[in-house]
């Protein structure tokens, strides 16, 4: 159990202005002057909120005995009661609602007894001395889990952004890459020169492939600029090594500016895109990749020419969509005349 500096402070304060207050309370009141009990019981009352953050029902239990022991005593009301708001607070603020509720309840059976004024003054009493300190207690408990939601919604995101970058990154690159390797081993004994071309674009591809990972890595620490540095440029690159795997894609970008959170997710849209048909096409399919803009909308179109067939939304399709309803807008995958991706993002203002 670990008492916090903040405590500590209150608890102080707490201490001064109960054993200085206390005595100009008495003089105001005609009570006679304060003996070694009454103080004990002021001191005991504030020392309860030392634990107030760690073990908030102390706090309640030894602040509402101290402060009932000092009225039964016939003790001026005095500052010892702003010890009983604070534990009232503390209790909302560190435990759960129904044990806050429970406290002040018992709090203001304890405490009530003794006050002997009219019904008016006694319903005042309570909302002021118990109710408002609860239920500014609870008011700060909801917000700061608030703000302790959004804080992981954010880093949930976060982790998962970084997770869909990650499978698009090594999941592009391992699929080249293993159609490379397959061409490759093909051609080792027949012909050589295109042997090598394969293997030069393993490398490549590997190289491409770890430089991304590293990338997205050093984002995750904190190491570098989150500003993505992929663009629509990038595509017809993208292009030329899927027909170096063996597919051969045609490319069709329109020249617009774009915000580089677009930019990114386009690139992997079509990224994503290209690496299923790579992956599950038969030989001689061929691709096409069109992006352009209409009625203020980007639309990007990837088919290919292979054979209507069935498929399953794996995890790739479902990061393509995320991304394009981050930006507001929607994809649409159709296996009826080959394997079709339409992604269409509002256009930003």
């Amino acid at each position: 159990m670990r008492i916090k500096w903040q405590d500590i402070a209150l608890t102080v304060a707490l201490l001064f202005f109960g054993l200085g207050g206390t005595r100009f309370a008495a003089r105001l009141q005609g009570a006679e002057s304060l003996d070694v009990l009454a103080y004990v019981l002021i001191t005991l009352a504030a020392a309860g909120l030392l634990f107030r953050s760690v073990r908030p029902l102390w706090t309640v239990v030894v602040t509402t005995v101290a402060i009932a022991v000092y009225l039964a005593q016939a003790y001026p009301f005095g500052p010892i009661l702003m010890s009983g708001v604070a534990a009232m607070y503390a209790v909302a603020v560190y435990a759960r609602i129904e044990l806050a509720a429970a406290s002040a309840l018992v709090y203001a059976l304890t405490i009530l007894p003794w006050w002997n004024d009219s019904i008016t003054s006694w319903i005042t009493w309570s909302a002021g001395w118990i109710l408002l300190p609860v239920a500014a207690g609870v008011l700060m408990r909801l917000r700061r889990k608030s703000a302790v939601d959004v804080r992981e919604r954010a880093v949930i995101s976060e982790r998962l952004r970084l997770a869909q970058e990650v499978h698009d990154v090594v999941g592009h690159g391992l699929s080249v890459i293993a159609m490379q390797a397959g061409v490759a081993l093909y051609v080792l004994d027949k012909d050589p020169a295109k042997a090598r071309a394969s293997l030069e674009a393993i490398r490549d591809t590997s190289k491409e492939a770890l430089d991304g990972l590293r990338s997205e890595l050093d984002t995750l620490r904190g190491s570098a600029p989150l500003t993505p540095t992929i663009t629509l440029a990038d595509i017809p690159a993208l292009a030329a090594r899927m027909r170096e795997a063996g597919l051969e894609v045609s490319v069709e970008v329109a020249d617009v500016e774009l915000p580089d959170t677009y930019q990114l997710a386009v690139y992997r849209i079509v990224q994503e895109s290209l690496t299923n048909v790579l992956r599950h096409s038969s030989p001689g399919v061929t691709a096409s990749v069109r992006v352009y803009v209409v009625r203020g909308e980007l639309v990007v179109h990837v088919t290919d020419t292979g054979t209507p067939s069935a498929f399953t939304e794996g995890h790739g399709i479902t990061g393509m969509r995320s991304r394009a309803e981050a930006l507001g807008g929607t994809l649409e995958v159709s296996g009826s005349q080959g394997f079709a991706v339409i992604a269409r993002i509002p256009l930003p203002a």
